[in-house]
């Protein structure tokens, strides 16, 4: 008899612990992210240089700069959340004249900011490239996936690591938690069981890492561009610029560039 009350007893708290864990589990849906991206400048630009064509003008100016600029920068970027949707920004900041020339162009970074409605596959940038605004409006961006058992602690989060393949050959590498349930990151790939918080692109000398996430109703920004802009889907984009950048650029470096466009 007694033995049945103090099963029955400890079947209970068990049941009651279950529930108090359960009510306590708090899975948000809206919320901001800030990140560190960091770029690998040194190894970027040798890149760059061996892209270029041999009687590229710009050739002798990125090697003399390879003495002169820093090993890596660190840029801050910040994604907003709620229910199916994300936004992402630059978080301005103040670089050395070199670095801030370099982002000027394009060659680091390209600032954009980034509106996607994952409910309705809907993805919007904006961004500079030579003085000019560019409207990218196409679906997501396709990503195939394959999730591995490896783990690592992001932000005070526990994120699974997903290798995976977009743009045709672009290698990424992604840590995501589900404990932050949008299928979302910093950038445009997505496609995970849960929000990326870390992201390395080893093809553009680049990772990304969470460094704070703070709950609360955020600030999406919306990607409209003005009103004379005119959005491109991803494959106009590549056609347009193409014609323009094409007749100076060598095959790999313009892949490259849109490349770094488009992620």
């Amino acid at each position: 008899m007694k033995k049945t009350v103090f099963l029955m007893a400890l079947l209970a708290f068990v049941l009651i612990k279950g529930q108090t864990m359960a009510q306590h589990a708090y899975f948000p849906t809206e919320g901001t992210i800030t990140y560190d991206k960091t770029v690998h400048v040194k190894n970027l630009l040798k890149r760059h240089i061996s892209t270029l064509k041999d009687d590229n003008f710009s050739r002798t100016y990125y090697q003399e700069l390879m003495d002169r600029v820093s090993e890596t920068a660190v840029l801050k970027k910040k994604v907003s959340f709620r229910g199916n949707e994300m936004s992402m920004e630059s978080i301005a900041e103040t670089h050395d004249p070199i670095l801030s020339n370099l982002l000027r162009s394009g060659l680091l970074d390209y600032q954009q900011t980034l509106y996607q409605d994952l409910s309705k596959s809907i993805s919007k940038s904006t961004f500079e490239i030579g003085g000019s605004p560019v409207l990218i409006q196409d679906s997501l961006l396709h990503v195939k996936w394959k999730i591995t058992n490896e783990y690592r602690n992001i932000a005070g989060y526990d994120c699974r690591r997903a290798n995976g393949v977009t743009l045709d050959s672009v290698y990424v590498v992604a840590f995501y938690t589900d404990q932050i349930p949008l299928s979302a990151g910093p950038g445009t790939v997505h496609g995970l069981p849960g929000m990326i918080l870390g992201l390395v692109v080893p093809e553009q000398h680049f990772n990304i890492y969470a460094t704070d996430v703070k709950f609360g109703s955020p600030d999406i920004k919306t990607v409209t561009g003005r009103k004379r802009d005119q959005p491109m889907t991803r494959k106009e984009a590549h056609g347009r610029l193409k014609d323009i950048l094409g007749r100076w650029m060598t095959d790999q470096q313009f892949n490259l560039l849109l490349a770094a466009m488009f992620l």
